[in-house]
């Protein structure tokens, strides 16, 4: 552009250049662009240029005045090369304009490097490992094992308080199974059964689909098992993890009468290896 043109675009200056700080920024027939790239001065030349069109956002002048006062403009819905629709914003980086897609977040950080948990479409990712140079690689995927993993699962997991999750799918035998999140030697999350060793016999216990039970079950034909729901309440990992650990629960539950009382109940493993349901108030004394 020629400096005549450019002075005859003088009325459609928006202001000072968000980026350099130095030149104008004018519209043009193509885009909203900085004086200074398009008359550099000395060795510098400005780099900010944005398109009329972008993004599927008809840019404004107010979008522009936002950048040059603010940094970024407001919410918007965009569009996504393959033609989703996405909300969120224009903001000015080092170069020039960025985009900024709304983020969803979750109540937990990344158990690696404390970034924030964003949920993304293959799982619910550390911030720091979406960015161009990521420095994280954490991520709980949201699909494992022909299941979905809900956002209140990967949040208690992240939490240090992972449950038994049922419904995942051998994809070999196609046989249903339950299991719980952890991470492997290489950091990956992946699924495990394992949860401690059988007071009884000194076998693996395993989560089995309506009981934790003995590995030694058909081997040996141990019987020792911790059923899933007592009086009402969802037996969960810590549950088992704390009988097994120390023969009782170190917490009671709340379980239910058949009239309805609510009523505080512990596990306990018994003199021959069974589980007895004891109220919390009797035991304690």
């Amino acid at each position: 552009m020629t400096t005549d043109a450019i002075m005859e675009n003088k009325d459609r200056e928006l202001g000072l250049c968000p980026v350099c700080g130095h030149g104008h920024i004018i519209k043009t027939n193509r885009d909203y662009v900085c004086s200074d790239r398009l008359r550099p001065s000395g060795n510098y030349s400005c780099r900010f240029s944005m398109p009329l069109r972008t993004h599927g956002v008809n840019v404004t002048d107010d979008m522009i005045r936002q950048l040059i006062q603010h940094g970024k403009t407001d919410l918007m819905e965009m569009c996504n090369q393959d033609g989703f629709p996405y909300q969120g914003r224009f903001a000015i980086g080092s170069n020039g304009y960025v985009v900024k897609p709304e983020m969803k977040t979750l109540d937990a950080v990344c158990p690696d490097c404390g970034g924030q948990i964003i949920m993304t479409r293959s799982g619910y990712a550390c911030i720091n490992k979406l960015s161009h140079n990521p420095t994280c690689d954490f991520i709980v995927p949201n699909y494992i094992c022909d299941r979905f993993i809900n956002e209140a699962e990967a949040t208690a997991f992240l939490h240090g308080e992972p449950d038994v999750l049922d419904g995942f799918v051998n994809k070999n035998t196609q046989v249903t199974f339950s299991a719980y999140l952890t991470r492997g030697e290489d950091g990956k999350i992946v699924l495990s059964s394992k949860i401690g060793i059988c007071p009884h016999c000194g076998g693996r216990m395993l989560v089995g689909v309506k009981a934790f039970n003995c590995s030694n079950y058909k081997k040996d034909g141990c019987e020792f098992k911790v059923w899933k729901h007592y009086y009402g309440h969802k037996t969960t990992l810590r549950d088992v993890q704390n009988l097994l650990e120390y023969g009782e629960m170190t917490t009671p539950f709340e379980g239910y009468s058949a009239n309805g009382h609510i009523q505080r109940i512990i596990l306990k493993v018994g003199s021959k290896c069974e589980i007895q349901t004891l109220p919390y108030k009797e035991h304690k004394k």
